[in-house]
């Protein structure tokens, strides 16, 4: 066979790109940079190799995004003697980017209530690459809740290139909240009233380099002028290994229809449209409840089909290729087809926050969390005919997380009739002489194991009386920080149940206890 003439240019590769962004709260601009595009050889890959993904997730105030890569198409060339070598064609390489948003503390507001409808990737011809589409039901996020937590937010697959911009749309509408919870500001990016869309320029972004893009919304940055009543924002792109470094857990909101149970491993994968393929694993003690019979389910009564809703922790594969695992305290079943948004006439309110007041069955939530922008600090919702999946109404007070799901009692969204309730760190089946404990603060004594050590509380710091309590932790979920972190002297908070100066743990936060895992690049 004949060679190609030495005169011809040797043949052009396919060009790849990994790209993953991260948000920060606490990193500052960082200098511009451009993706790098690196061609590489190409040859025959199995199907699970040309699959390109990207993940997105967020935290407070910092967005992470991905980007798109492009792809070369590799052309024969003609060489003297009357005959030509063809070179060989190949499929262009792709990866997985996961998108992670995140933010810092802010020091004006106690929260920053805001919609994201949109993330995309630039490349160099000026094509947009799609990593997040909320245009149709946009995610509502209170920033400040993101401080050191990155969300989770999807997982798209991109061609190998490079993309030297993120564009980040955002709902025109803001709620601002004082420091005090005593005022809500109604305040806006615009005067237009359109979107707007915040721009990362000259970026080096390369998903096969790193598998996540985290991008933070960077509060402290942010300001607002009481006259116009516009508010000027900060996204920022974020190393992902420092933000990850920092981050106390990663959280995702999981949404679709069930495709496999396994009963022996207690977990089920479930296909969601923005964050692909993620495997559920139920927490010790997770309760499943139909949204619509108020009926509580087992494992085993879950069907594949199923249309079900979930929110937890995130525990990221070992590369961006393998799915998420969400580790789920309640799972709600939703009827067939159903967004979990509800309809635009009857919307279906969900939000989390922390107990204010008791009156009855009417129970006053300060909101940390929704899938709507509140129009005040706290909402009041009637749990009076409401399925509680952990807990009972007579374990609500004051200080206790709570999680809910409902419909608005008239107008507006600060009256919520729940259809189901749940008190974080209950018991779904308390025990006799059992008592839902909200919250005890105390300092790590001494440690038998990672499931079972001694607390020394004082008076002043919880609502238990002072002295040492013995902790079984067996089935315990660290909320924040892990097992490695637990040490004499550490600081804990503990939810759960109580029985003398015994407490069986479902919920441990240890503080200033940072640093958590994140996927290599994956092929797509």
């Amino acid at each position: 066979m004949a060679t190609a003439s030495s005169a011809c240019p040797p043949p052009r590769w396919p060009r790849r790109i990994d790209v993953s962004t991260h948000t920060d709260p606490t990193a500052g601009i960082k200098p511009a940079r451009r993706i790098v595009v690196r061609s590489i050889r190409a040859s025959p890959r199995p199907a699970h190799l040309r699959r390109p993904t990207m993940t997105i997730s967020t935290s407070l105030l910092r967005l992470a995004a991905a980007a798109s890569a492009a792809t070369a198409l590799l052309v024969a060339c003609g060489g003297g003697g009357g005959s030509t070598t063809e070179a060989p064609t190949a499929s262009p390489l792709s990866y997985k980017l996961q998108t992670y948003i995140t933010d810092n503390l802010a020091t004006e507001y106690s929260k920053v209530w805001v919609t994201i409808k949109k993330i995309t990737a630039v490349d160099g011809a000026g094509t947009e690459v799609t990593l997040l589409d909320a245009s149709a039901s946009p995610v509502s996020v209170n920033l400040s809740s993101l401080a050191d937590v990155g969300q989770f937010m999807s997982t798209v697959t991109l061609p190998a290139g490079v993309y030297a911009q993120i564009k980040v749309t955002l709902g025109n509408a803001v709620q601002l909240v004082s420091l005090d919870g005593s005022k809500t500001l109604s305040a806006r990016f615009n005067s237009t009233g359109a979107d707007q869309v915040l721009t990362l320029r000259d970026l080096d972004l390369n998903p096969a380099n790193t598998g996540q893009l985290v991008l933070d919304f960077n509060l402290a940055k942010f300001s607002y002028d009481a006259t116009t009543g516009i508010v000027t924002a900060v996204v920022e792109r974020r190393d992902a290994g420092e933000a990850f470094g920092k981050f106390i857990r990663q959280q995702a909101e999981v949404h679709g229809s069930v495709t496999a149970v396994n009963t022996t491993a207690g977990s089920f994968t479930v296909n969601d449209s923005r964050l692909g393929s993620v495997v559920v694993t139920l927490a010790a003690d997770a309760t499943i409840v139909n949204e619509q019979t108020q009926a509580k389910l087992t494992l085993a009564d879950l069907a594949v089909g199923a249309n079900v809703e979930v929110k937890g922790k995130v525990t990221p594969g070992a590369t961006t290729a393998d799915p998420a695992t969400v580790t789920a305290s309640v799972v709600h079943v939703l009827p067939a087809g159903s967004t979990g948004d509800g309809t635009a006439t009857l919307p279906r309110l969900r939000g989390a926050g922390t107990v204010t007041a008791v009156s009855g069955s009417l129970i006053t939530v300060s909101l940390t969390d929704a899938n709507f922008l509140p129009s005040s600090n706290s909402v009041v919702v009637d749990v009076s005919s409401a399925r509680f999946a952990h807990g009972q109404a007579s374990d609500v007070t004051v200080g206790a997380t709570v999680r809910f799901a409902g419909k608005a009692a008239g107008t507006g969204t600060t009256q919520i009739t729940a259809t189901v309730f749940d008190l974080d760190g209950a018991s779904s089946n308390p025990g006799k002489g059992e008592k839902y404990n909200p919250g005890v603060i105390g300092k790590v004594a001494s440690i038998t194991s990672t499931t079972s050590f001694t607390v020394t509380v004082t008076a002043a710091n919880t609502n238990v009386p002072a002295g040492t309590y013995t902790v079984d932790a067996s089935k315990a979920e660290f909320e924040s920080g892990s097992s490695s972190c637990l040490v004499v002297g550490a600081q804990v908070k503990l939810r759960g149940t109580l029985s003398g100066t015994t407490l069986t743990a479902t919920r441990i936060e240890i503080a200033g206890c940072g640093g958590q895992k994140h996927s290599s690049p994956g092929r797509g």
